[in-house]
């Protein structure tokens, strides 16, 4: 699944962000809160899987091993505190290269004048 994901312009830093995940084991998925709204229109609003941990680092929202949301974000933590943000577009394409901007976090979601992608939820 990495790969279908992984493809365009930002493949690398996705793929980058989805190995640090499995590397740090954390990259399990486990059902949690989602908000995915960009220019104004929501895309994801619901129980979705979270694979990382919004509360600690790089996250991303509407994926999963077996199931996926139709839409769906990575959140990939800077080390100067922001992130930047990718996610699959308007169109729902099978991988998330359409930038989102740099993100600064508000509460337990991670925003900017295009973007918020929110993560709430209990991992197991």
């Amino acid at each position: 699944m990495l790969a279908s994901i992984c493809t365009g312009r930002n493949g690398l830093r996705t793929a980058l962000l989805g190995l640090a995940l499995t590397a740090s084991g954390t990259a399990r998925s486990y059902p949690g809160n989602c908000l995915l709204q960009v220019n104004g229109r929501t895309y994801l609003e619901s129980v979705c899987n979270i694979d990382g941990n919004p509360a600690e680092g790089s996250f991303s929202i509407g994926t999963g091993e077996h199931t996926r949301s139709k839409f769906f974000a990575y959140v990939n933590i800077e080390p100067d505190g922001t992130a930047q943000g990718y996610w699959n577009g308007a169109s729902a394409e099978s991988h998330a290269d359409e930038e989102l901007g740099r993100l600064v976090r508000q509460g337990e979601c991670w925003v900017n004048d295009q973007a918020r992608v929110c993560a709430s939820g209990r991992r197991r």
